[in-house]
Formats: structure tokens, sequence, C-alpha cells
């Protein structure tokens, strides 16, 4: 085994998931999101904007929907619409943002791969999610951030 795929295999095996509960609910006609997250093992989670530190590379992420709202909602089917990423902005397209490799997605289970390449960047994404119709949906979204601290 050569020193590079040596250090590739340490890399992977330390490089524990990131867990995001994304919990959605429903308010009159609204259908309302919010999430947790945790590194797989960690005792507590955290609110807010996801955090890659800096020089951690390949980062999985697995978004675990908790669908609470009697809609039956489900993770758009193929991966790359179940995500959209953009660098700039709120996104309004399909698109991986230059650092997301879509894995694989399931009814409530979507996993990606974020990149961690290059400088420090924060990714605006939207999760979208098949249901029975309500108000504007579907597809329904929900927006957080991740803050990817960079691989230098």
């Amino acid at each position: 085994m050569s020193e590079e795929t040596e250090a590739e295999v340490e890399v992977e095996v330390l490089v524990q998931p990131l867990i995001v509960d994304v919990y959605a609910y429903l308010e009159d006609e609204d259908v309302l999101f919010s999430h947790a997250w945790r590194r797989r093992g960690a005792p507590r989670r955290k609110q807010g904007r996801l955090e890659i530190p800096k020089g951690e590379r390949d980062a999985p992420i697995h978004f675990l929907l908790h669908d609470r709202t009697k809609l039956d909602l489900t993770f758009k089917s193929p991966e790359c619409e179940a995500i959209w990423v953009d660098l700039d902005q709120c996104p309004t397209g399909a698109g991986n943002g230059g650092q997301i490799t879509f894995e694989s997605v399931a009814r409530n289970l979507l996993r990606v791969t974020d990149a961690n390449a290059g400088g420090a960047c924060t990714l605006h994404f939207a999760l979208r999610f098949d249901g029975i119709p309500i108000g504007v949906g579907p597809p329904y979204e929900y927006d957080p951030e991740i803050r990817n601290g960079g691989s230098f």
C-alpha cells in the first residue's frame, strides 16, 4: 500500500459524518423547517450553520428528515434534485457549488460529501422535498448554510 493510499484510508476513518436532523412542521398551510447537527459519536447537537473545520477534506454529511407535517414529505430524487448548492447566494437551480458530491438519496435520508477544498467559504444550499401539495409546494425547500474552513 502506498503512503498516499495509507493516508487516505486513515483520513477516511478519522472523518466522522455530520449527522443533520432536519425537522419539518406544519403551521396552517406553511411547512416550516429547523435542524440540529452533530458529528457521529458526539454527545451534543448544535444548531445553525454546519461547520467543516479547516483542513478536513471529504466530509460526509447525512441529512435525516423527520417529517411531522402529515404531508408525507420525502427528499426529491435523484440526489442532485434533493440538494441545490451555490457559493454566492441561495440557490435558484441545480448545482453542487463546486464542493458537494451527491452520494445517495432515500425517502428520508440524503448523503453527500463536502470536499472542503480551496479557501474558506460559505455554501448556501436548499434541501428539497416532495409531498402532498398545499400552499406553495411541492417542492418544499429549506435553506441553511455550511461554513467550509477550507483546505489551506
